[in-house]
């Protein structure tokens, strides 16, 4: 059986748009296909009993300041240069994730994720506003929005999103991003070279 990725993702998390913007070189080097899993980062933390590190490491002196310089150090090396801190953050991302397992439904998935990451870290959008994220999918894909907005107020797509996040919490997962290789788990951007690795050996 070939190999596979399974990538826990939220779109409130700027780490997982980092990642997603990498994905597809590990994909073209190793011949791994990666499966995104939409999660609830705020489920997950809630579950766990975690913090976002910005609350986290609130108070320790020089922390945050390095976590920043190891972000512009990952922006650097993979030249994201369209990256940009959204202003609205953090922002409430319940419905973008319910949106992702609807567009997965309907197969309109790559699409979808491509859009959300761009009008969330490089065009700095609010898209916890719905009228909002409607323009940015009318504008950079060829969704049925009113197909997609239906399902994903479905109660299928609302109990899908609760048993992805306890799963991959029951898992291991206890932030985003997290990756899983069967029972090995990778957690972090910068587990990405330990994932290839691991992929490859």
């Amino acid at each position: 059986m070939k190999m596979k990725v399974d990538f826990i993702f939220d779109f409130a998390s700027p780490n997982a748009y980092f990642c997603h913007k990498v994905i597809p070189e590990i994909e073209n080097r190793t011949g791994i296909s990666f499966n995104y899993v939409p999660c609830l980062l705020g489920g997950i933390f809630k579950i766990t009993n975690n913090q976002a590190p910005m609350m986290a490491f609130n108070g320790i002196t020089n922390k945050l300041e390095y976590q920043n310089i190891e972000i512009q150090r990952f922006i650097q090396k993979h030249d994201l240069k369209n990256f940009t801190m959204n202003s609205f953050f953090p922002v409430m991302t319940l419905q973008l994730q319910r949106g992702a397992i609807a567009a997965k439904s309907l197969n309109v998935f790559d699409d979808y994720i491509e859009a959300i990451f761009k009008g969330m870290w490089e065009m700095s959008l609010n898209l916890a506003d719905q009228e909002i994220l409607i323009e940015l999918l009318a504008t950079e894909t060829q969704i049925d929005i009113p197909n997609l907005i239906e399902k994903m107020q479905t109660q299928e797509i609302k109990d899908q999103l609760i048993q992805n996040t306890s799963s991959a919490v029951e898992r291991g997962a206890f932030g985003i991003p997290t990756f899983f290789v069967d029972d090995e788990i990778f957690f972090g951007k910068d587990s990405l070279g330990d994932l290839e690795d691991f992929i490859t050996k």
